[in-house]
Protein backbone atom coordinates (compact mmCIF):
# COMPACT_ATOMS: atom_id res chain seq x y z
CA UNK A 1 0.00 0.00 0.00
CA UNK A 2 1.36 3.76 -0.75
CA UNK A 3 1.48 5.84 1.82
CA UNK A 4 0.67 9.42 0.40
CA UNK A 5 2.75 11.99 1.88
CA UNK A 6 1.35 15.13 3.66
CA UNK A 7 2.34 18.39 5.64
CA UNK A 8 2.94 15.79 8.68
CA UNK A 9 5.37 13.82 6.30
CA UNK A 10 7.03 17.76 4.71
CA UNK A 11 7.86 18.42 8.64
CA UNK A 12 9.45 15.11 9.03
CA UNK A 13 11.21 15.32 6.63
CA UNK A 14 12.42 18.96 6.23
CA UNK A 15 12.13 19.65 9.61
CA UNK A 16 15.82 19.47 10.42
CA UNK A 17 16.96 22.09 7.93
CA UNK A 18 16.96 26.23 8.74
CA UNK A 19 15.31 28.18 6.28
CA UNK A 20 18.00 29.83 5.23
CA UNK A 21 18.78 26.14 4.34
CA UNK A 22 15.72 25.01 2.65
CA UNK A 23 14.17 28.25 2.09
CA UNK A 24 10.39 29.00 2.99
CA UNK A 25 7.99 27.32 0.89
CA UNK A 26 4.32 26.75 0.41
CA UNK A 27 3.96 24.15 2.79
CA UNK A 28 5.60 26.55 5.49
CA UNK A 29 3.04 28.96 4.58
CA UNK A 30 0.47 26.48 5.57
CA UNK A 31 1.86 25.57 8.76
CA UNK A 32 1.80 28.85 10.07
CA UNK A 33 -1.57 29.31 8.85
CA UNK A 34 -2.60 26.30 10.60
CA UNK A 35 -0.88 27.10 13.62
CA UNK A 36 -2.82 30.56 14.56
CA UNK A 37 -6.34 28.23 15.13
CA UNK A 38 -5.15 27.59 18.92
CA UNK A 39 -5.67 30.56 21.92
CA UNK A 40 -2.65 31.61 22.63
CA UNK A 41 -3.74 34.56 24.80
CA UNK A 42 -0.94 34.36 27.93
CA UNK A 43 1.48 33.02 26.35
CA UNK A 44 1.87 34.84 23.01
CA UNK A 45 2.36 38.48 23.69
CA UNK A 46 0.03 41.04 22.22
CA UNK A 47 2.96 43.39 21.32
CA UNK A 48 6.37 43.18 19.67
CA UNK A 49 7.69 41.52 23.14
CA UNK A 50 8.95 37.92 21.31
CA UNK A 51 8.66 34.53 22.35
CA UNK A 52 9.91 31.22 20.75
CA UNK A 53 8.04 28.98 19.12
CA UNK A 54 9.60 26.36 21.14
CA UNK A 55 8.78 28.38 24.46
CA UNK A 56 5.47 29.11 23.53
CA UNK A 57 4.60 25.28 22.18
CA UNK A 58 5.95 24.11 25.24
CA UNK A 59 3.29 26.33 27.29
CA UNK A 60 0.43 25.78 25.12
CA UNK A 61 1.22 21.36 25.07
CA UNK A 62 1.67 21.98 29.05
CA UNK A 63 -1.72 23.89 29.30
CA UNK A 64 -4.14 22.43 27.26
CA UNK A 65 -4.87 18.36 26.53
CA UNK A 66 -5.93 16.94 23.36
CA UNK A 67 -9.04 16.03 25.21
CA UNK A 68 -9.42 19.55 25.66
CA UNK A 69 -9.04 20.77 21.74
CA UNK A 70 -10.80 17.30 20.78
CA UNK A 71 -13.64 19.36 21.75
CA UNK A 72 -13.47 22.42 19.45
CA UNK A 73 -12.98 21.95 15.51
CA UNK A 74 -11.43 19.93 13.23
CA UNK A 75 -8.74 22.93 12.42
CA UNK A 76 -8.32 23.09 15.96
CA UNK A 77 -7.16 19.23 16.40
CA UNK A 78 -4.98 19.80 12.99
CA UNK A 79 -2.93 22.65 14.63
CA UNK A 80 -2.96 21.04 17.79
CA UNK A 81 -1.07 17.82 16.34
CA UNK A 82 0.84 19.93 13.91
CA UNK A 83 2.26 22.04 17.48
CA UNK A 84 3.55 18.69 19.01
CA UNK A 85 5.31 17.78 16.07
CA UNK A 86 6.75 21.13 14.63
CA UNK A 87 7.52 22.77 18.36
CA UNK A 88 11.47 20.81 18.86
CA UNK A 89 12.41 20.95 14.88
CA UNK A 90 15.19 22.80 13.79
CA UNK A 91 13.31 24.29 11.18
CA UNK A 92 11.06 26.02 13.38
CA UNK A 93 11.29 25.92 17.28
CA UNK A 94 13.49 29.50 16.82
CA UNK A 95 10.37 30.74 14.76
CA UNK A 96 9.49 34.35 16.71
CA UNK A 97 5.91 34.65 17.76
CA UNK A 98 4.20 37.92 18.95
CA UNK A 99 1.46 40.62 18.33
CA UNK A 100 -1.01 37.84 19.25
CA UNK A 101 -5.01 39.38 19.00
CA UNK A 102 -7.99 37.16 19.81
CA UNK A 103 -11.12 38.55 19.74
CA UNK A 104 -14.88 36.54 19.92
CA UNK A 105 -17.90 38.03 20.82
CA UNK A 106 -21.54 37.34 19.08
CA UNK A 107 -20.59 40.02 15.70
CA UNK A 108 -16.62 39.13 15.39
CA UNK A 109 -14.69 35.98 15.48
CA UNK A 110 -11.05 37.02 14.69
CA UNK A 111 -7.35 36.09 15.59
CA UNK A 112 -4.15 36.63 14.14
CA UNK A 113 -0.52 36.15 15.29
CA UNK A 114 3.24 37.20 13.35
CA UNK A 115 5.91 34.77 12.68
CA UNK A 116 9.57 35.82 12.31
CA UNK A 117 13.06 34.20 11.07
CA UNK A 118 15.64 36.81 11.35
CA UNK A 119 16.74 38.36 8.79
CA UNK A 120 15.04 36.14 6.81
CA UNK A 121 11.23 36.89 6.40
CA UNK A 122 7.69 37.84 8.78
CA UNK A 123 4.59 35.86 8.16
CA UNK A 124 1.48 37.38 9.39
CA UNK A 125 -1.31 35.00 10.08
CA UNK A 126 -5.01 35.54 9.96
CA UNK A 127 -7.40 32.77 11.59
CA UNK A 128 -9.82 30.89 9.87
CA UNK A 129 -13.15 29.54 10.68
CA UNK A 130 -13.99 25.77 11.34
CA UNK A 131 -16.58 23.35 10.12
CA UNK A 132 -18.95 24.61 12.57
CA UNK A 133 -22.48 26.10 11.07
CA UNK A 134 -21.80 29.47 12.73
CA UNK A 135 -18.40 30.14 11.02
CA UNK A 136 -19.62 28.98 7.59
CA UNK A 137 -22.10 31.33 8.14
CA UNK A 138 -19.65 33.88 7.78
CA UNK A 139 -18.25 32.88 4.91
CA UNK A 140 -21.29 33.28 3.07
CA UNK A 141 -22.56 36.71 4.53
CA UNK A 142 -18.96 37.74 2.59
CA UNK A 143 -21.04 37.77 -0.28
CA UNK A 144 -23.62 40.50 0.96
CA UNK A 145 -21.30 42.46 3.66
CA UNK A 146 -18.18 44.49 2.59
CA UNK A 147 -16.20 44.68 5.08
CA UNK A 148 -17.42 42.16 7.71
CA UNK A 149 -16.17 43.00 10.97
CA UNK A 150 -13.29 40.56 10.58
CA UNK A 151 -12.24 42.69 7.97
CA UNK A 152 -12.07 45.75 9.39
CA UNK A 153 -9.79 44.13 12.36
CA UNK A 154 -7.68 42.69 9.81
CA UNK A 155 -6.89 45.76 8.08
CA UNK A 156 -6.00 47.48 11.33
CA UNK A 157 -4.07 44.81 12.45
CA UNK A 158 -1.98 44.61 9.46
CA UNK A 159 -1.80 48.70 9.30
CA UNK A 160 -0.55 48.56 13.36
CA UNK A 161 1.29 45.57 13.42
CA UNK A 162 3.33 45.66 10.28
CA UNK A 163 7.17 48.19 11.04
CA UNK A 164 9.25 49.94 8.94
CA UNK A 165 12.01 47.67 10.21
CA UNK A 166 9.88 44.20 8.59
CA UNK A 167 11.30 42.92 6.11
CA UNK A 168 10.14 40.01 3.15
CA UNK A 169 6.34 40.27 4.67
CA UNK A 170 4.08 37.33 3.84
CA UNK A 171 0.44 37.36 5.08
CA UNK A 172 -1.23 34.50 4.79
CA UNK A 173 -4.50 32.37 6.01
CA UNK A 174 -6.62 29.12 5.67
CA UNK A 175 -10.74 29.91 5.04
CA UNK A 176 -11.92 32.83 6.33
CA UNK A 177 -8.25 33.85 7.23
CA UNK A 178 -6.91 33.37 3.64
CA UNK A 179 -9.20 36.35 2.44
CA UNK A 180 -8.55 37.96 5.44
CA UNK A 181 -5.24 38.06 4.56
CA UNK A 182 -6.04 38.66 1.14
CA UNK A 183 -8.52 41.52 1.86
CA UNK A 184 -5.66 43.32 4.58
CA UNK A 185 -3.12 43.49 1.86
CA UNK A 186 -5.71 45.20 -0.11
CA UNK A 187 -6.12 48.03 2.26
CA UNK A 188 -2.47 48.32 3.23
CA UNK A 189 -0.74 51.63 4.04
CA UNK A 190 1.54 52.25 0.87
CA UNK A 191 4.72 51.59 3.43
CA UNK A 192 3.04 48.76 4.46
CA UNK A 193 1.80 47.40 1.08
CA UNK A 194 5.72 48.40 -0.38
CA UNK A 195 6.83 45.27 2.40
CA UNK A 196 4.29 42.56 1.49
CA UNK A 197 5.78 39.83 -1.12
CA UNK A 198 3.30 37.28 -1.22
CA UNK A 199 -0.23 37.01 -0.29
CA UNK A 200 -1.72 33.19 1.01
CA UNK A 201 -5.28 32.71 0.63
CA UNK A 202 -5.37 28.38 1.63
CA UNK A 203 -8.88 27.40 0.48
CA UNK A 204 -10.31 31.05 1.04
CA UNK A 205 -13.27 32.40 -0.18
CA UNK A 206 -12.99 35.10 -2.66
CA UNK A 207 -14.64 38.98 -3.41
CA UNK A 208 -17.54 40.31 -4.11
CA UNK A 209 -17.54 42.00 -8.45
CA UNK A 210 -17.12 45.37 -7.04
CA UNK A 211 -14.11 44.43 -4.63
CA UNK A 212 -12.46 42.05 -7.30
CA UNK A 213 -12.67 44.84 -10.11
CA UNK A 214 -10.98 47.27 -7.76
CA UNK A 215 -7.74 48.69 -8.09
CA UNK A 216 -6.97 47.52 -4.45
CA UNK A 217 -7.19 44.09 -6.00
CA UNK A 218 -5.60 44.93 -8.72
CA UNK A 219 -2.44 46.51 -7.16
CA UNK A 220 -2.09 43.05 -4.93
CA UNK A 221 -2.94 40.14 -7.58
CA UNK A 222 0.41 39.36 -9.18
CA UNK A 223 1.74 38.57 -5.18
CA UNK A 224 -1.70 36.09 -4.45
CA UNK A 225 -1.45 32.28 -4.17
CA UNK A 226 -4.72 31.25 -3.98
CA UNK A 227 -4.52 27.09 -2.81
CA UNK A 228 -7.14 25.51 -3.29
CA UNK A 229 -8.18 21.22 -2.86
CA UNK A 230 -9.59 20.01 -5.86
CA UNK A 231 -12.79 19.45 -4.11
CA UNK A 232 -12.90 22.81 -2.85
CA UNK A 233 -16.28 24.40 -1.62
CA UNK A 234 -15.09 27.22 1.05
CA UNK A 235 -12.23 28.37 -2.07
CA UNK A 236 -14.79 28.31 -4.54
CA UNK A 237 -17.24 31.05 -2.70
CA UNK A 238 -17.50 34.14 -4.55
CA UNK A 239 -15.24 35.34 -7.21
CA UNK A 240 -11.92 34.55 -7.85
CA UNK A 241 -9.92 35.15 -11.05
CA UNK A 242 -7.39 33.07 -10.03
CA UNK A 243 -6.19 29.82 -7.88
CA UNK A 244 -3.89 26.85 -7.90
CA UNK A 245 -5.40 23.49 -7.51
CA UNK A 246 -3.83 20.60 -5.15
CA UNK A 247 -4.82 17.46 -4.42
CA UNK A 248 -6.48 16.55 -1.25
CA UNK A 249 -7.45 12.57 0.17
CA UNK A 250 -11.38 13.47 0.41
CA UNK A 251 -13.49 13.86 -1.86
CA UNK A 252 -15.84 16.00 0.23
CA UNK A 253 -16.06 19.04 3.31
CA UNK A 254 -13.00 17.45 5.07
CA UNK A 255 -11.13 18.32 1.86
CA UNK A 256 -10.81 21.93 3.41
CA UNK A 257 -8.81 20.81 6.46
CA UNK A 258 -4.96 21.03 5.28
CA UNK A 259 -4.20 17.40 7.14
CA UNK A 260 -5.95 15.92 3.45
CA UNK A 261 -3.83 18.15 1.61
CA UNK A 262 -0.97 15.75 -0.66
CA UNK A 263 2.57 17.24 -0.28
CA UNK A 264 5.37 16.24 -3.16
CA UNK A 265 8.91 17.30 -1.26
CA UNK A 266 8.48 21.21 -0.70
CA UNK A 267 5.17 21.42 -2.80
CA UNK A 268 1.91 20.38 -2.47
CA UNK A 269 0.61 17.50 -5.14
CA UNK A 270 -1.21 19.82 -8.31
CA UNK A 271 -4.41 18.62 -9.64
CA UNK A 272 -7.49 20.01 -11.61
CA UNK A 273 -10.76 20.79 -10.33
CA UNK A 274 -12.99 18.49 -10.05
CA UNK A 275 -16.27 18.14 -11.43
CA UNK A 276 -18.11 19.13 -8.73
CA UNK A 277 -16.42 22.31 -7.39
CA UNK A 278 -16.65 23.46 -10.92
CA UNK A 279 -20.34 22.98 -11.44
CA UNK A 280 -20.33 24.79 -7.47
CA UNK A 281 -18.47 27.66 -8.90
CA UNK A 282 -20.45 28.42 -11.64
CA UNK A 283 -23.46 27.91 -9.28
CA UNK A 284 -22.49 30.45 -7.49
CA UNK A 285 -21.42 32.98 -9.96
CA UNK A 286 -24.92 32.71 -11.24
CA UNK A 287 -26.32 33.41 -7.89
CA UNK A 288 -24.53 36.17 -7.12
CA UNK A 289 -24.91 37.54 -10.65
CA UNK A 290 -29.39 37.06 -10.17
CA UNK A 291 -29.28 38.69 -7.03
CA UNK A 292 -28.42 41.86 -5.13
CA UNK A 293 -26.46 42.03 -1.72
CA UNK A 294 -30.21 42.86 0.22
CA UNK A 295 -31.32 39.76 -1.91
CA UNK A 296 -28.50 38.04 -1.11
CA UNK A 297 -28.44 38.95 2.95
CA UNK A 298 -32.62 37.20 3.10
CA UNK A 299 -31.96 34.13 1.19
CA UNK A 300 -28.43 33.45 3.21
CA UNK A 301 -30.57 33.85 6.46
CA UNK A 302 -33.25 31.71 5.32
CA UNK A 303 -31.00 29.00 4.33
CA UNK A 304 -28.82 29.15 7.54
CA UNK A 305 -32.44 28.82 9.62
CA UNK A 306 -33.57 25.63 7.57
CA UNK A 307 -30.02 24.03 8.20
CA UNK A 308 -30.81 24.70 12.21
CA UNK A 309 -34.49 23.55 11.83
CA UNK A 310 -32.56 20.24 10.13
CA UNK A 311 -30.69 20.27 13.26
CA UNK A 312 -27.20 20.56 10.88
CA UNK A 313 -24.65 21.90 13.08
CA UNK A 314 -21.32 21.65 11.35
CA UNK A 315 -20.41 20.11 7.93
CA UNK A 316 -20.48 16.70 9.02
CA UNK A 317 -24.15 16.45 9.77
CA UNK A 318 -24.31 16.58 6.02
CA UNK A 319 -23.13 12.95 5.96
CA UNK A 320 -26.42 12.40 7.73
CA UNK A 321 -28.85 11.67 4.82
CA UNK A 322 -31.49 11.98 6.86
CA UNK A 323 -30.70 15.68 7.64
CA UNK A 324 -30.04 16.37 4.24
CA UNK A 325 -33.38 15.40 3.49
CA UNK A 326 -34.78 17.79 5.79
CA UNK A 327 -33.36 20.57 4.34
CA UNK A 328 -35.09 20.39 0.76
CA UNK A 329 -37.96 19.96 2.92
CA UNK A 330 -36.90 23.57 4.62
CA UNK A 331 -35.91 25.45 2.00
CA UNK A 332 -39.26 25.89 0.20
CA UNK A 333 -39.04 29.35 0.82
CA UNK A 334 -36.23 30.43 -1.85
CA UNK A 335 -35.87 30.62 -5.10
CA UNK A 336 -34.72 27.99 -7.78
CA UNK A 337 -31.24 29.52 -7.81
CA UNK A 338 -30.78 29.42 -4.01
CA UNK A 339 -31.99 26.15 -3.86
CA UNK A 340 -29.63 24.61 -6.56
CA UNK A 341 -27.01 26.10 -4.71
CA UNK A 342 -27.66 24.57 -1.66
CA UNK A 343 -28.25 21.05 -3.16
CA UNK A 344 -24.99 21.83 -4.86
CA UNK A 345 -23.08 21.22 -1.52
CA UNK A 346 -25.33 18.84 0.11
CA UNK A 347 -23.96 16.75 -3.20
CA UNK A 348 -20.40 16.87 -1.76
CA UNK A 349 -20.93 14.33 0.83
CA UNK A 350 -23.78 12.52 -0.32
CA UNK A 351 -21.35 11.60 -3.66
CA UNK A 352 -18.69 10.60 -0.72
CA UNK A 353 -21.19 8.53 0.91
CA UNK A 354 -22.33 6.49 -2.18
CA UNK A 355 -18.82 6.06 -3.35
CA UNK A 356 -17.54 4.51 0.00
CA UNK A 357 -20.82 3.00 0.78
Amino acid sequence: MIKLASISTYVRDYGNKTFFEEPFNEIDNVVFSSLIYLNYEGIVPENRKYIRLEEAGIKYLEKYSYFEISKLGIAQKVSYQLLKQVVNTVRYKDVLMYNFKYIADSDRQFGAVCFKVKKNFTYVAFEGTDNLLSGWKEDFELSYKFPVPAQTLAIEYINKRVRFYDKNVMVGGHSKGGNLALVSSMFAKKLVNKKIKKIYSNDGPGLRKAEIESDNYKRVRDRLIHIVPNYSYIGVLLRNDKFKVIKSTRRDFMAHSVSTWQTDGTSFKEASLSKISSNLRESIILWLDEHNDEQRRKMIETVFEAFEKSGIKDTNDFFNIKKSFNIVKNIRNVDDETKELVMSLIQFNINYLIENS
